[in-house]
């Protein structure tokens, strides 16, 4: 089965991005929907390198510096792996996508280098996107989550503030994006899986 669907997870840290992307492309498998996984930063041999960058916990890049760098990654995955497999006939699955720096190095540290740069490029990288799965939940969740993990990037040791910030600045984000659909995960992972579920397949009946 062919799907030709492109699927942006978005969200805040500890909101459960990487289990529900497995659970849907587990999903997607037993349904036999031909699909990639891919991941920002990352996605390619260059990316996963500005990713050990953009992700390091001693970096001390300005937010613009982060943004270009993210960019030339997102550049790169989007025409050679993102597009080709579209072009093929297959769903795609991002594990971020453009909204993260829009979020991160733009609204939630008020940069308005890195708001206008996506202002001017949002229309190129929005326009194949099928449904936008904002994650969300309660900042007491993202931070007892965070701290559970064993290894944390530069963002996720960033604090209760920062965390508020990037909250605030999605739902500032997709305010008046009719793509964006918004799931909080604070519940059991079965009650969330069926709101993601529901999405999937509305958009696979589409």
């Amino acid at each position: 089965m062919t799907s030709t669907k492109f699927i942006v997870f978005e969200g805040n840290e500890g909101t459960g991005k990487s289990t529900h992307i497995r659970s849907v492309s587990e999903y997607l498998k037993e349904i036999n929907v031909d699909h990639i996984v891919t991941r920002e930063p990352g996605g390619t041999e260059f990316g996963e390198s500005v990713r050990e960058v953009l992700l390091n916990q001693n970096s001390n890049l300005d937010p613009l510096s982060e943004a270009m760098l993210f960019y030339s990654s997102r550049i790169f995955n989007y025409n050679h792996i993102i597009l080709k497999a579209l072009n093929e006939g297959k769903l795609v699955i991002c594990d971020r996508f453009h909204y993260s720096t829009l979020v991160y190095q733009g609204l939630a540290v008020k940069n308005k280098q890195v708001i206008e740069l996506h202002n001017v490029l949002n229309e190129y990288f929005s326009r194949k996107i099928s449904l936008i799965i904002h994650l969300d939940a309660s900042i007491k969740t993202c931070l007892s989550r965070i701290s559970s993990r064993k290894v944390s990037d530069k963002f996720e040791k960033q604090g209760e503030d920062f965390l508020i910030k990037v909250k605030d600045s999605y739902i500032k984000a997709f305010k008046d994006n009719e793509k964006v659909a918004t799931i909080m995960t604070d519940n059991d992972k079965s009650v969330v899986w069926k709101n993601i579920k529901k999405q999937i397949d509305s958009l696979l009946n589409d």
